[in-house]
């Protein structure tokens, strides 16, 4: 039975747009309507069923939420691809691909002494270690984030103790300010490519995302203005240094001119800067320039130790009760032992002694990357985990993809980067940190170049 053929009860208590709602929803769990099949627009499936524009408007609202359908900008609306490209981290030990190069995570390397060493000085003080056991303040211990703030100021990145909170990684700080800031329905703006837990997180949310035009440099300052004007935005989100999935360095007078243009619509600046100081001499952050717009993410998970899932969010002083509120509404504190942990590592050095040798590491691999990748088009900066490569001409994106899957080898595609609708640049991301050895990256690397300049004709395993 086609869409059109739905059978409505018109005088029963189910409203008409949950009947449609759950009607077209068993189609498309039956398999009738099959994935990315466009549905019908909202005033033709009006017309054929007799009932209003806003019934179905009502109706395919309840099937997005359902996680059912999707609506692309310019295209119509669709049923959801549960089989395209996964972002989230599914990683396992008994993996049996060649190589990993789809996470941006750190390079391994040996971290027990520095925690061990760490944990040990906690467990000196028993006053202490009963103190941090205890319920602490949503606003997370001062003393804790006096240590950060000082060892970010010696990074050069200006932050005020009272103005910050703790969280559980970038993600979560994300997370945080979405839920304090926005409602469902709001727009916020984004990279024309950007950080996929931040598509994840307004989906969850029912937030609509709008992609501000980018070129080598970061988002263009005419097409923020434009977005301004035309969606009346409260948040952008953006990550200005070493920008995921691109690159991208935003130099400091683009920064001053992206600030400027939030000021006069009223936009407040989420800087996703958990990647900077992976790179030497990187550009002002935006909330040393103008903090009372910017609410900043940090955290330590890039250079000192992802499992920590220590974070922190800088707000505004008029944002910040609010946001200390969800916080407490989320998880009432962050582990105090956790960030007891980070302190001692920062306060001892070992924090600086890791960035160096995962600077060292990195800047190894990206030289290695640059001369097996020579001849083809990508951007990479110094320092930091990943490199973005466009595709040659003769390649496609879902069949590079695959037979880079067929080869063993995990590569992002550009797809997880871009806002549901839009036009996506053949292009993948590959992460050069993640593989556990810099032969293995090797050897991966190896294997894409052979697939890249090979002609697809089908099948093809090398």
């Amino acid at each position: 039975m086609t869409i059109e053929e739905m059978e409505l009860n018109r005088h029963g208590s189910v409203p008409i747009y949950k009947q449609i709602a759950d009607q077209i929803g068993a189609r498309i769990d039956n398999g009738t309507l099959l994935s990315n099949s466009k549905l019908p627009t909202h005033r033709w499936l009006a017309d054929r069923l007799e009932v209003t524009v806003g019934t179905i408007t009502r109706a395919y609202a309840e099937l997005e939420r359902r996680g059912h359908i999707e609506a692309r900008v310019g295209a119509g609306t669709f049923v959801v691809d549960h089989n395209k490209p996964s972002w989230a981290f599914e990683q396992d030990p008994s993996d049996e691909l060649e190589c990993h190069l789809g996470y941006n995570i750190p390079p391994r390397f040996d971290r027990s002494d520095m925690l061990q060493s760490a944990m040990q000085r906690i467990a000196t003080s028993p006053q202490h270690l009963n103190q941090i056991m205890l319920y602490q303040s949503p606003t997370g211990i001062e003393s804790h984030k006096g240590v950060v703030c000082n060892w970010m100021r010696a990074q050069q990145i200006h932050l005020n103790p009272q103005s910050m909170l703790f969280s559980s990684g970038a993600q979560h700080a994300i997370q945080l300010i979405l839920d304090t800031f926005s409602r469902a329905g709001d727009t916020i703006l984004v990279e024309q490519y950007t950080y996929p837990g931040i598509i994840n997180v307004a989906k969850q949310n029912q937030l609509t995302l709008k992609g501000v035009e980018m070129d080598k440099y970061g988002v263009l300052p005419e097409s923020l203005e434009l977005c301004c004007k035309r969606y009346s935005p409260r948040l952008i989100y953006l990550i200005p240094t070493l920008q995921n999935p691109t690159t991208a360095v935003m130099p400091i007078q683009r920064r001053r001119e992206i600030l400027d243009i939030c000021k006069r619509y009223d936009v407040y600046v989420i800087e996703d800067d958990i990647n900077s100081l992976l790179l030497d001499n990187a550009p002002e952050p935006m909330v040393n320039l103008a903090p009372e717009s910017v609410l900043y993410i940090g955290a330590f998970s890039k250079f000192l130790a992802p499992g920590l899932r220590v974070g922190f969010i800088h707000a505004p002083e008029r944002l910040y009760p609010q946001l200390t509120s969800t916080l407490q509404n989320h998880c009432w504190m962050v582990s105090p032992l956790l960030t007891s942990l980070t302190c001692e590592m920062l306060s001892k050095g070992d924090a600086d002694k890791s960035l160096q040798i995962i600077k060292q590491e990195m800047n190894a691999r990206i030289e290695i990357a640059v001369q097996k990748l020579k001849g083809f088009e990508f951007t990479v900066q110094q320092g930091g985990f990943h490199l973005w490569l466009t595709l040659p001409q003769h390649w496609r994106l879902s069949d590079f993809i695959a037979q880079a899957t067929m080869n063993k080898i995990n590569v992002k595609s550009s797809e997880l980067f871009a806002l549901p609708g839009n036009a996506v640049t053949p292009a993948i991301r590959l992460s050069l940190s993640s593989p556990q050895s810099i032969e293995q990256m090797r050897r991966g690397l190896d294997t894409l170049v052979t697939l890249l300049n090979h002609t697809p004709t089908g099948e093809f395993t090398l």
